[in-house]
């Protein structure tokens, strides 16, 4: 007993004692500065006309040189740890690394060029290939981009850079494919009733830009065809737009055959 008694007394008078105390509160100061300095840009990032995108890469490149610089600190000053040497070190071991981590290296370039470039920010609404949405973030590895079904899809960082990336405005046409059957009923006097019955219902949901409209396609043996239309100023309501613009013109309706375009713009 005397023994652990003597040990401890000698490791609380010894240095190693004062290096531990020394490199906690040095990672402490480094968790605190870092927090406020994070706060800082973001708040920094989100002032209107900067020309620097509110993306999470950023922060994120902040909080990873600020944690590197106050561990480097800690090591030099705690542990006489030769900083430079171990820099060195884990250069060398850094190339072996890099050459099984090349996409994610390929993506966070990207991610950088697309953010310090603009090519996209948060609340853009983009075009990639078959994907189209409102971007939400970019971080480190991908663009978080939430398209009108409220679907999330992650998008690499290189692939935004590397292809055709269309921004489309705010508003987006809806169009729905329908029929009807020939009762003998005044056909203009019936689609201007869907018209308004599809307007009064779409006016609960979303706020329009441009009223439903109908476009006769095709009048067959069996009935009419036709798609109707209709602008919102917020795509991100069009699924709920779509369901309430059908529910209120289904009694015209020959059946329930339908399907759904965004896209920006009229159509031919």
């Amino acid at each position: 007993m005397n023994d652990f008694i003597k040990d401890i007394s000698s490791f609380a008078s010894s240095d190693g004692l004062h290096a531990w105390v020394m490199a906690g509160a040095i990672l402490i100061a480094t968790a605190v500065i870092t927090h406020i300095i994070t706060k800082i840009i973001r708040k920094i990032m989100n002032v209107d006309g900067l020309p620097l995108p509110s993306s999470s890469i950023i922060v994120n490149i902040a909080r990873i040189t600020l944690w590197a610089l106050g561990v480097s600190i800690m090591l030099s000053a705690c542990f006489s740890v030769d900083v430079n040497g171990l820099v060195a070190a884990i250069g060398v071991g850094g190339v072996a690394i890099s050459l099984g981590l090349q996409d994610t290296i390929k993506n966070f370039i990207g991610g950088l060029q697309v953010t310090l470039m603009g090519i996209v920010r948060p609340g853009d609404h983009i075009k990639v290939g078959e994907v189209e949405g409102i971007v939400h973030d970019v971080s480190w590895r991908q663009t978080v981009v939430e398209d009108y079904e409220h679907n999330t899809h992650l998008i690499p960082n290189a692939l935004i850079n590397s292809t055709t990336v269309e921004k489309v405005t705010p508003e987006f046409l809806v169009s729905t494919r329908l029929s009807f059957t020939n009762d003998g009923r005044d056909l203009d006097a019936m689609i201007a009733e869907m018209e308004q019955l599809a307007k009064r219902a779409v006016e609960t949901v979303a706020e329009l830009e441009k009223d439903p409209w109908i476009l006769l396609t095709e009048i067959g043996e069996y009935g009419t065809w036709a798609k109707m239309r209709f602008v919102l100023k917020d795509p991100t309501l069009a699924r709920e737009a779509r369901d309430a613009a059908l529910r209120a013109i289904s009694p015209y309706t020959r059946n329930n055959s339908s399907e759904v375009l965004l896209g920006s713009g009229d159509e031919d």
